[in-house]
């Protein structure tokens, strides 16, 4: 008996293990317990569809603080990680781990200024008005 053989023998369902007693088993094909179709349905709406209710504004000055904004950007959130009062050597640091959390999440990072820049998630989609230039977020 090969090494399949075994796993498909131990995931088949034997009747006896639901084995039902008297007064256990509800037979549920009586009409009464079906909806009518009269009934109001509410239709379905994709999560992505749903605005995103905040956005993150996090200052970060170490890379021991990475923490304020990976946490909210893992959970869905847009973050604006202004960098204005980390070291340069700091700097470097923090945005290459943003880089790598963006990467790696499947989201978009942006650089809005020297200091700023925006991290959106991979179900969020920037959308530039005021001009008729597309505006490239992501130099």
């Amino acid at each position: 008996m090969g090494f399949l053989d075994r796993i498909n023998q131990k995931a088949v369902v034997e009747d006896e293990d639901f084995a039902y007693e008297d007064g256990d088993f509800v037979d549920y094909t009586d009409e009464e317990y079906f909806e009518s179709e009269d009934a109001d349905v509410t239709p379905i709406r994709s999560v992505a569809n749903v605005d995103i209710a905040r956005i993150v504004t996090v200052w970060v000055s170490s890379y021991k603080d990475i923490k304020d904004f990976a946490v909210e950007y893992r959970n869905g959130l847009p973050v604006i990680l202004n960098l204005s009062e980390a070291a340069d050597n700091e700097r470097a640091r923090i945005v290459d781990f943003a880089l790598g959390l963006c990467f790696g999440l499947e989201g978009v990072f942006s650089r809005i200024s020297d200091d700023v820049f925006l991290l959106t998630p991979h179900s969020v989609s920037i959308d530039s008005r005021g001009s008729d230039d597309e505006h490239d977020f992501a130099r």
